[in-house]
């Protein structure tokens, strides 16, 4: 019978001393502590060779966020809820982006690039360098409805853009989407739901200011006449092109015939000669021109190839081409597969960007073989529509290096209840990048 030493009180060192005058059961012990191990492991630690996949948190969503609206079309709504913190915080700051350099091939940008810096050859060109161009689109601008009432009982039509103006203002080329008319041939429609989107001709004061160089007018609404109703044999449209043309801005998209509709605007910069096509999906026959009628540039199924033809003729005159597109369904948060097909035409032919817009929610952005990006929509810009979705946008910045797609933005804003777009905040700013970049995973790959 073995004696334990009555000085120690430890367990641990009764068991070594009684394995220590027991060899048979020391053997035991090793032999039962190595097979535990091996079954067991040492500790509560991952296998190196498998680690566990670290789960991806939630993307962070505003208090007041609405489900995303994924097969309805609501009708449009005005009254706007309470104002939020994101939108009391939104200024002309520059705001949080999410940047690309272009180096095919790119799903979404990753990098964030708090503001427009100048580059070494914007400040000190290299003359046998090509020359840095910076380009900014926006999404929707609704000239009439309460943008109209407010901007005629303060006779201030500059106050929408107050918050952005001096970010757009410093690009070289601002291009923006008008979902409306701008005539005096009728009043405004009132602040109520009304479809009617015609602004008074003073509204190009506040394009101006803004720094607006090429507006799209192939929208649906181009022909909204107010009280005189819709088309008014086109003399809303062509007071909007008369009104954008004396304020020093270039329309696109829009004439008296079709071969005016389907007419490229082109503008140089720094020797580089940028062409923009407008093009309208939505309304059909009701919206489009034709040889005697005016109205948009037509884009379906059947005018496509006619659109490809002004891609390429765009191209022999110019050496970078961009589409400016009014397509999709409403209040949906991904293209349809007509517009997936209409893109990877285009940017075939030779198209550089293609911008969307229409559904007023921001949709995701693809790029496609032949080195060319596709912005399905921007959302809404500047607009008086109320839930959330509806007033948070984008902004699309594209950085040529001479003629060739160098990097591109996506610059988040927040509409608030002035209906004017800030940048929008940090933590907003991430919300709506990181759905846009989930909603690019579920599109096909090109």
């Amino acid at each position: 019978m073995t004696t334990l030493n009555p000085e120690r009180s430890s367990l641990d060192d009764r068991i070594l001393e009684t394995l220590g005058r027991h060899t048979l059961m020391t053997g035991l012990f090793i032999f039962l502590v190595i097979l535990s191990v091996s079954f067991f492991g040492w500790g509560a630690e991952t296998d190196p060779i498998q680690p566990k996949a670290p789960i991806a948190p939630p993307p962070a969503v505003p208090q007041d966020a609405a489900p995303l609206a994924t097969t309805a079309t609501p009708a449009e709504t005005v009254a706007p809820p309470t104002a939020t913190s994101a939108e009391a915080t939104a200024s002309d700051v520059p705001p949080p982006a999410t940047q690309t350099a272009y180096q095919p091939p790119v799903t979404l940008p990753t990098s964030r690039a708090p503001e427009y810096t100048p580059t070494s050859s914007d400040n000190d060109p290299d003359p046998t360098s090509p020359p840095m161009i910076h380009l900014l689109f926006t999404g929707d601008i609704n000239p009439g409805r309460c943008l109209a009432q407010a901007a005629l009982q303060s006779g201030d039509f500059e106050k929408p853009y107050a918050n952005v103006a001096t970010r757009l203002r410093l690009a070289d080329l601002t291009i923006g989407s008008l979902d409306g008319s701008i005539s005096d041939i009728a009043a405004p429609s009132p602040c109520e739901i009304n479809y009617n989107l015609i602004g008074p001709a003073r509204t190009v004061e506040g394009l101006s200011f803004a720094g607006f160089d090429v507006i799209t007018v192939a929208t649906n609404h181009a022909m909204d006449c107010g009280s005189l109703g819709w088309r008014c044999e086109g003399k809303s449209m062509q007071d909007t092109r008369q009104n954008l043309l004396a304020a020093g801005i270039e329309p696109v998209g829009i004439g008296d015939t079709l071969a005016q509709a389907r007419a490229p605007v082109i503008l140089e910069r720094q020797g580089v000669r940028f062409a923009f096509l407008g093009v309208n999906a939505i309304s059909g026959d009701a919206t489009w021109a034709d040889e005697t009628t005016p109205g948009t540039a037509p884009l379906s199924n059947a005018s496509l190839d006619g659109v490809i033809a002004d891609i390429l003729a765009a191209r022999a005159k110019a050496d970078v081409v961009i589409v400016l597109a009014h397509w999709g369904v409403e209040y949906t948060d991904m293209p349809q597969s007509d517009q997936e097909a209409w893109a990877k035409g285009m940017i075939a032919a030779g198209a550089d960007l293609v911008i969307g817009n229409h559904p007023h929610i921001a949709q995701p952005v693809q790029v496609l073989p032949g080195q060319g990006v596709v912005a399905y929509a921007l959302g809404n810009f500047v607009f008086d529509q109320g839930t959330v979705e509806t007033k948070q946008g984008l902004v699309f910045e594209a950085d040529f290096l001479g003629s060739k797609l160098f990097a591109w933005r996506l610059l988040p804003i927040r509409i608030n209840n002035q209906f004017q777009p800030g940048w929008a905040n940090p933590v907003e700013a991430e919300s709506i990048l990181d759905r846009i970049a989930v909603l690019g995973k579920d599109l096909p790959v090109p």
